[in-house]
């Protein structure tokens, strides 16, 4: 039988609100116990104990993982020789052109003129311009001046060939050019 008891109205009223004295069920108040020895135990079990890996040491795991993925997906980026190569291969050079219009061309103009990025038509290099310096900036890019990597997202032949365009690119001087930004490389 349920013990009976009357509602006690507290003697403070607000805006005509009044509120009950009552006490909070019994399953409610276990619920938030429980909560908090649950709490307790999570918390002693994973940074006393160690049973768990901290979020750090997630973070490096997922790091890890990622950066191989990349190395898998990407491998190593193009030799000169093998970008010279690939310069003088059509199909190559075509898939090239595709690769730089549609990932490059919103920073390097799509004539390699340069808008947010730099020309690449002209003779000056700002992280070199001999064809494996190319290709390894596109592969590792450059995030410190928004250039991201393109390992992991293009395969090596797709950066190999879109190096073997932009260095096809030197020497052009499209109209509307971006001045001249590093030093000049023969």
């Amino acid at each position: 039988m349920r013990n009976e008891r009357r509602d006690i109205v507290r003697d403070h009223d607000f805006d005509g609100i009044q509120e009950f004295d009552n006490q909070l069920p019994r399953w409610w108040v276990g619920t938030f116990v429980l909560t908090i020895l649950l709490g307790l135990f999570w918390w002693t079990a994973r940074y006393t104990f160690g049973t768990e890996p901290t979020i750090r040491e997630i973070h490096a795991q997922e790091w890890a993982a990622l950066m191989k993925l990349q190395d898998e997906k990407g491998g190593k980026p193009p030799t000169d020789e093998e970008v010279l190569a690939a310069k003088e291969d059509p199909e190559a050079m075509a898939d090239g052109k595709k690769t730089f219009e549609t990932t490059c061309f919103a920073c390097h103009g799509k004539l390699g003129e340069g808008k947010i990025g730099p020309n690449l038509t002209d003779a000056y290099w700002i992280h070199g311009g001999q064809p494996s310096q190319i290709a390894t900036t596109i592969f590792k890019g450059v995030p410190e001046k928004g250039m991201p990597t393109w390992r992991g997202v293009l395969s090596a032949d797709k950066i190999k060939h879109a190096a073997a365009y932009v260095v096809s690119l030197k020497g052009s001087n499209p109209p509307g050019a971006k001045e001249p930004q590093g030093t000049p490389e023969p």
